[in-house]
């Protein structure tokens, strides 16, 4: 049973490996971010497209003709929550991807569309992979994917963790540094979780 265990928590740690590294970089890149009145600003190109809203369209209608219009990449359509009409009457709403966002804004009198877009620095983007999990709206395949490698991933790292217990007490239980780590970490997580109660 030991041998067979070993190989599983092997094995799948080597198969979640890439994935659970862009965990610990992300954590370690949050937990060193500065604030956000002191982070750089996001840098938007901003852009100009034609565009005739179809009539008796709801609001709704419209921001999802827009992105099947614009159809940018790796992103769902804007939820009608997120959709807002300006002071204006202009139409704003967001597209959201690994990549980027992508600010929109419908001029339904002018007949245009005003897109602004930014891109995601490396750190934003590895960030933003680690966020997509399975509840993600985006239709596109590869970010249907990434988002089943990241639940394999979670599970995988649940299955590490409880066969790496068992590997220790069913082969070395009375190892000193294993007693100690094993005390240290879940008396750190108790501590921890009695604070923030």
């Amino acid at each position: 049973m030991n041998a067979i265990i070993k190989k599983i928590h092997i094995y799948l740690g080597l198969l979640s490996f890439s994935i659970l590294l862009v965990f610990g970089i992300v954590g370690v890149w949050a937990a060193l971010r500065p604030p956000p009145p002191q982070r750089p600003p996001a840098v938007f190109s901003d852009r100009e497209i034609t565009y005739t809203a179809p009539a008796n369209l709801t609001d709704k209608q419209i921001a999802d003709h827009v992105w099947q219009t614009l159809n940018p990449p790796l992103t769902a359509a804007a939820p009608e929550f997120a959709i807002r009409r300006d002071r204006d009457h202009n139409l704003n709403f967001l597209f959201y991807s690994p990549n980027g966002l992508w600010r929109v804004s419908v001029r339904e009198k002018e007949n245009r569309v005003l897109v602004s877009q930014s891109r995601n620095r490396f750190a934003q983007y590895l960030n933003a992979l680690h966020e997509t999990h399975s509840g993600s709206r985006a239709p596109d395949w590869r970010i249907r994917l990434w988002t089943y490698y990241n639940e394999f991933s979670i599970w995988t790292l649940s299955f590490m963790a409880l066969s790496g217990v068992y590997l220790w007490l069913s082969s070395r239980p009375r190892y000193r540094w294993g007693q100690v780590s094993f005390a240290a970490g879940a008396g750190s997580f108790l501590l921890l979780y009695l604070l923030v109660r």
